[in-house]
């Protein structure tokens, strides 16, 4: 049986894993709702303590939550949220993996195993896929230019044919 809120976090996080950013489309099905603060540790079920997850991450997180020696170690899971990950995380664009770039952010990378072959395979296809699209985005503007170039060719031949008509009218 879903989560009660199942449909509110899933339009929350656009049908994406908050952690590793799969889509629904790519794992080909619905995904979890993970509890950031597990219920054991006293979590509830408040929006801010709801992520959309695919079923890997779910599992790899389970019913983490730092205790003491974690957090003075700087050990603990990102909210996808509420943390700024641009300032641990890195995505290598070369390689498709995540680089860490705090002790967090190697953490979570670690815990979660965000550089599994298939997510960074994923990563791979969702950067060509945007390459594609940039590169399609281009060829549609030198078309556009193109056209207007060939009118206006158009418009100046058409002036000459005109001249020239004129001149052997007159001769």
């Amino acid at each position: 049986m879903p989560h009660p809120k199942f449909e509110v976090i899933r339009r929350l996080y656009r049908q994406t894993c908050g952690y590793c950013g799969v889509t629904e489309s790519a794992v080909g099905s619905e995904m979890t709702v993970d509890h950031f603060m597990p219920r054991v540790a006293g979590g509830s079920d408040e929006l801010d303590n709801l992520v959309y997850a695919c079923w890997k991450c779910n599992q790899f997180k389970h019913d983490f939550w730092p205790g003491p020696d974690d957090l003075a170690h700087q050990h603990r899971i990102l909210h996808p949220l509420l943390d700024d990950l641009d300032i641990h995380l890195h995505p290598n664009e070369e390689t498709g993996r995540l680089e860490g770039l705090t002790a967090t952010g190697r953490f979570h990378i670690a815990a979660l195993r965000l550089n599994r072959p298939q997510l960074v395979k994923y990563r791979l296809g969702q950067q060509l896929q945007q390459m594609l699209q940039e590169k399609h985005r281009l060829l549609e503007l030198q078309i556009d230019e193109l056209r207007k170039t060939i009118a206006a060719q158009e418009q100046y031949l058409a002036a000459l044919q005109a001249q020239i008509d004129r001149l052997r009218s007159t001769q």
